[in-house]
């Protein structure tokens, strides 16, 4: 979370599912996402559309019943505090709606890159997972290349 609250331009994260996660002094990566948006720092975030709804997973339903699903709470919070959200999708219909999305990453002031099998809720602070933080612009490159990709492969609803 530290890093997130050293941000100065952006934030940037493509994830397959956000929760209320809680660092060591109990703040919130959701209260610290918006805390950034307020001080000014662009803040997107690509999520897996189909995970960041309530309700049953993996039910086949027409896109446009998929699409009145509500947001999960975290994910609703932010979008309501004003951050861009994105929830992607393929690009065809499927008979139970389908997102391609599985990347958990984060690109900080176009330099910072947090990657890793690390899911970004609670359950996985007690999880085997691995994050790894790099400060390199040549290695954020291929991160926002990979952001910007999806937007322009995939359809995202804001």
């Amino acid at each position: 979370m530290a890093e997130i609250h050293r941000a100065k331009h952006s934030i940037k994260l493509a994830l397959f599912l956000i929760g209320e996660l809680r660092g060591d002094h109990h703040d919130s990566v959701i209260d610290a996402l918006i805390h950034a948006h307020r001080r000014g720092v662009y803040v997107h975030i690509l999520f897996n559309g189909h995970l960041a709804r309530q309700g049953m997973v993996g039910e086949p339903r027409p896109m446009a019943e998929e699409l009145k699903r509500p947001l999960l709470p975290a994910v609703q919070w932010l979008k309501d505090s004003g951050i861009r959200v994105g929830l992607l999708y393929g690009q065809d219909d499927h008979v139970v709606p389908y997102s391609p999305l599985h990347s958990k990453y984060c690109v900080i002031d176009d330099n910072i890159v947090l990657e890793g099998s690390f899911n970004w809720y609670n359950t996985s602070v007690f999880s085997h997972d691995l994050l790894v933080i790099a400060h390199n612009r040549k290695t954020a490159e291929p991160y926002l290349f990979e952001f910007e990709q999806m937007q322009r492969l995939f359809r995202i609803y804001y």
